[in-house]
């Protein structure tokens, strides 16, 4: 409940909180806390575990279809991005941690990599494409580092956050050589 909770302080910020930089930055931490835990939102929602629903791109996007509402579209990007980092670390790839399309059922093991692997690219790039549209350079600097240090400390916590954190630390390094 606490994503419902984030998204929706991120979404009154949005609409109430005027235009300005820190409101900007603290609306894009509010939905990055949010779209981390909000994929787990599909079991308490009656939909199977790891649904392609709130697995994906699919909750980003929709937050961009009001351009007031771009910096949760943003938040949400990176925080659902680094949900799958971790997801990508299951014990086992089997059953319950396989994605799952509505109406369909499991896609399998493989292709719930892929599944994983995509969306957690399109997550990001998503994300960074929003706040470069969005925000001057040091406004969306402040919102990645608020958006990083959040996800640093949900993937320490979380089961298959570390070899996430590894990965993309390891990818980090590479996109800036």
């Amino acid at each position: 409940m606490a994503a419902a909770l984030f998204l929706l302080g991120a979404v009154v910020l949005a609409f109430v909180g005027g235009t300005g930089n820190w409101t900007l930055i603290a609306t894009v931490t509010l939905a990055t806390a949010a779209g981390s835990t909000l994929p787990d939102l599909d079991t308490p929602l009656r939909l199977r575990h790891r649904s392609a629903l709130l697995h994906s791109i699919l909750p980003p996007g929709i937050a961009l279809l009001d351009p007031r509402t771009w910096p949760v579209a943003a938040g949400l990007a990176f925080g659902i991005g680094l949900h799958l980092a971790a997801d990508l670390f299951p014990r086992t790839m089997r059953g319950f941690a396989t994605i799952k399309l509505p109406l369909w059922g499991s896609i399998g093991v493989i292709p719930s990599y892929g599944w994983i692997v995509v969306n957690i690219a399109a997550n990001i790039v998503a994300g960074i494409m929003v706040l470069d549209r969005i925000a001057t350079r040091q406004v969306a600097a402040g919102a990645l580092a608020a958006a990083g240090v959040l996800g640093m400390v949900y993937l320490i916590r979380t089961e298959g956050g570390w070899q996430a954190l590894a990965a993309l630390t390891v990818l980090g390094w590479l996109m800036l050589r």
